[in-house]
């Protein structure tokens, strides 16, 4: 059998360079621009059940309270990762990760308009995908299950209660480092030519960003709920009184908006624009 040099080239381990990343980023934005909403409305709500299975997971970590802080935080963002391997290996359509769709729009490859309508639908459907498996982990029933000396449940509304009753600005920068982390782990991906590469690029920044407390909407749309329900439920009895008052479906719509804006400011000017200005080559 003849091998072609091109053949050979094309299974290299080494990841492309620079402005091939970036390239490949333009590209990928103008196909989700593209995609019709049969496929982007199931991709979305997988997305939303994909991170949610991240937070859960992390959620088990952080239950066990006889771990030492450090490792707690290391080793639950090391979880959490499950989720963004899990759009990104399997293919769904995630808000934070789409603010990558700025290259193509500052190539005028798609029309800001296109762009605008993406992320207002994976929004959308991402909350759908999340609230889909709150209420399927509600059916599970697992709040009362123990994790070393805390159950589930009273995580789940510690977690929430941190969340909600973060000030305004903290919750809007914190926003920004998530997604700044979040999209240059879609962002390297981008240069992987195997699963293995994509995989290995997704967890560190989710590691860090998770590690050191910074706000993802769509992770939010699954903490939050998460929490009002078991505190409905008679769980958080460790958590001060005043603070568990704002763990409502208005605290979480407070959380989940800044961290929206938050997270458009991180993914799309930290990474998306910046990266388009570095290696953008213009249309002769």
């Amino acid at each position: 059998m003849d091998i072609k040099p091109e053949d050979i080239a094309a299974c290299k381990p080494d990841c492309a360079a620079g402005p091939a990343i970036e390239a490949k980023g333009e590209t990928v934005g103008v196909n989700k621009s593209k995609m019709e909403l049969r496929s982007l409305v199931p991709l979305a709500i997988l997305a939303g059940i994909f991170i949610g299975m991240g937070a859960l997971f992390m959620t088990y970590v952080k239950a066990d309270q006889s771990l030492p802080f450090a490792a707690s935080s290391i080793l639950g963002g090391l979880v959490f990762s499950l989720g963004l391997i899990c759009v990104v290996i399997a293919g769904a359509e995630l808000f934070t990760g789409n603010m990558l769709m700025t290259m193509a729009a500052l190539s005028k490859k798609i029309s800001w308009g296109s762009l605008a309508k993406n992320w207002v639908l994976v929004w959308v459907f991402n909350l759908v995908g999340s609230l889909v498996l709150v209420g399927v982990i509600f059916g599970c029933g697992v709040m009362a299950v123990k994790a070393g000396d805390n159950t589930i449940g009273n995580q789940m509304v510690a977690i929430a209660s941190g969340k909600i009753n973060l000030d305004a600005g903290q919750i809007f920068f914190r926003g920004i480092m998530c997604n700044l982390l979040v999209c240059i782990a879609v962002y390297m991906g981008f240069a992987g030519r195997t699963v293995i590469d994509k995989i290995f690029t997704c967890i560190f920044p989710v590691m860090a960003f998770v590690a050191m407390g910074f706000e993802h909407c769509v992770a939010n749309m699954f903490f939050l709920p998460m929490g009002i329900l078991a505190a409905g439920q008679g769980f958080g009895a460790s958590v001060d009184p005043a603070l568990l008052a704002n763990v409502t479906l208005g605290g979480a719509a407070y959380n989940i908006g800044l961290a929206t804006l938050g997270n458009i400011v991180g993914g799309a000017i930290f990474v998306g624009l910046l990266y388009w200005w570095a290696y953008h080559k213009k249309e002769a």
